[in-house]
């Protein structure tokens, strides 16, 4: 079994990248080797991981969400466009209808339906 036939394997594939990159940033960082952001402002990464463990599990449209989400949260944590909570909020229904549609189209609610009803 490789890591793309078990989720659960992925997703640990995709965090544990997710932490090399970090501690490798964060040690680069200490040595003085590059400049990181403010790291509070760097939350939202969070999210494209979380889209990345969907993609790689073959759900398209809660991976689509997940991304999209992050979009957001960066766009309205750095202000771009002049975008801020208050007057982008329709852009994160936007994202949830998005993977919402993609899932439907894609078949990914049906087959996790019948995966469910296969391991019950």
């Amino acid at each position: 079994m490789s890591w793309n036939d078990d989720p659960r394997a992925a997703g640990s594939l995709v965090w544990g990248l997710f932490l090399i990159v970090v501690g490798g940033a964060f040690l680069l960082h200490r040595l003085g080797m590059i400049d990181l952001p403010d790291l509070g402002d760097m939350w939202p990464v969070v999210f494209f991981v979380i889209g990345a463990i969907h993609f790689l599990k073959g759900q398209f449209g809660g991976g689509t969400m997940f991304v999209l989400i992050g979009c957001w949260f960066f766009a309205v944590t750095f202000e771009w466009a002049g975008l801020t909570y208050r007057n982008s909020w329709g852009l994160l229904l936007i994202a949830f209808g998005m993977g919402m549609v993609i899932r439907a189209l894609s078949g990914e609610d049906q087959r996790r339906r019948r995966r469910k009803g296969v391991e019950e």
